[in-house]
């Protein structure tokens, strides 16, 4: 019984961390986060390539969130 619910519990958190993030800004729109994302794409793209690891998704998913946090204010907020 102890083991059955270790092991619900294990599979909650791994599911849990699958939840989709959204980006939130004070002042910018839907419309906004679109430019703002392809602007972080490009750059992200950009950078994956210049440290030897061109097309690399995680290198490219990493930069982009840290581009729309950093360079445009956007905050991730869990859903």
């Amino acid at each position: 019984m102890f083991r059955k619910i270790i092991l619900i519990l294990i599979i909650l958190l791994v599911f849990s961390g699958c939840a989709p993030t959204m980006y939130v800004h004070p002042t910018k729109d839907a419309q906004d986060f679109e430019h703002d994302k392809y602007e972080c794409e490009k750059i992200a793209e950009q950078s994956a390539a210049n440290w030897g690891s061109p097309g690399n998704p995680f290198m490219i998913a990493n930069e982009i969130r840290r581009c729309l946090e950093l360079k445009y204010g956007w905050k991730p907020e869990k859903r």
